[in-house]
């Protein structure tokens, strides 16, 4: 009898289906590994505002959108896809803690900024994955390692100036390999507008969501924002046709220069 709970495949495969298998090929995860990865988890579309109500047992990788995870003691980070969440050292325990409350969800707040997709799957069911397909135990640590990286060049600057930690944050949460430049046209009360040529578009993050998630007040978000329209890097918006949650970047390269300078 096996550990590893598997679901039934769907009859046609749907674009969470798709998006989380166009990310891990992206990463050299063989084809093998990959199937038994995702018929082991469950793979669901999420919309703007939904959270992941599973309880603290389960893991998730992200295949597509930007999501706010928010601790029990109230900090706050951004992810984007391709990130790891949950608590990776419960695979090496190779079983599930069972909340005895019964409740759901609890501790670490999941919600999606934006239309996404999620790959979930149980700590323990994962952990005997990787006694099938050792590689996979590669794939959690090639993820874990990228999540320290961006908490440490993204998230651990707090000295640096404003305008910086904001443009970091940016670059990092636009650079999606499958969405980079895909939207031409965006959408707004006063009808469709069309993307300039070249733009990388950000859907999701409002600027309280950016301040909340750098530590920083949202009037000085704010400003650092206006400061990157003044200087070219965002798209200065017509009245009428504004978003909270929209980022039209227009030149990506000013953007890297500035996220990667100390000062």
């Amino acid at each position: 009898m096996t550990d590893v709970v598997v679901y039934e495949p769907q009859r046609f495969r749907s674009w969470p289906y798709s998006s989380v298998s166009v990310y891990l090929k992206s990463l050299g995860l063989p084809s093998y590994a990959m199937e038994s990865l995702m018929l082991a988890g469950r793979i669901e579309a999420q919309e703007r505002g939904d959270v992941l109500a599973y309880g603290p047992e389960w893991i998730h990788i992200m295949g597509r959108g930007i999501i706010k995870e928010t601790t029990p003691h109230g900090s706050a980070r951004l992810w984007r896809t391709g990130m790891i969440l949950g608590d990776i050292s419960r695979v090496m325990l190779r079983k599930s803690i069972i909340d005895e409350s019964g409740s759901r969800g609890s501790g670490t707040h999941i919600e999606f900024l934006h239309i996404g997709s999620c790959l979930s799957v149980t700590t323990r069911t994962f952990a005997t994955l990787i006694e099938k397909e050792p590689v996979l135990a590669l794939l959690l640590a090639q993820l874990t390692n990228e999540r320290s990286r961006i908490v440490e060049s993204v998230y651990g600057a707090t000295k640096a100036d404003p305008v910086i930690r904001v443009a970091r944050l940016l670059e990092y949460l636009a650079m999606t390999p499958s969405r980079k430049g895909a939207d031409r046209f965006r959408w707004t009360r006063t009808g469709a507008h069309q993307v300039p040529t070249g733009a990388v578009t950000l859907h999701g993050p409002s600027q309280a969501d950016i301040a909340d998630a750098l530590g920083l007040g949202r009037t000085t978000v704010e400003k650092a924002i206006a400061n990157l329209r003044a200087v070219g890097v965002l798209t200065e918006l017509a009245p009428g046709t504004r978003s909270n949650r929209y980022y039209e970047i227009v030149d990506f390269g000013h953007l890297k220069s500035l996220a990667r300078s100390e000062t």
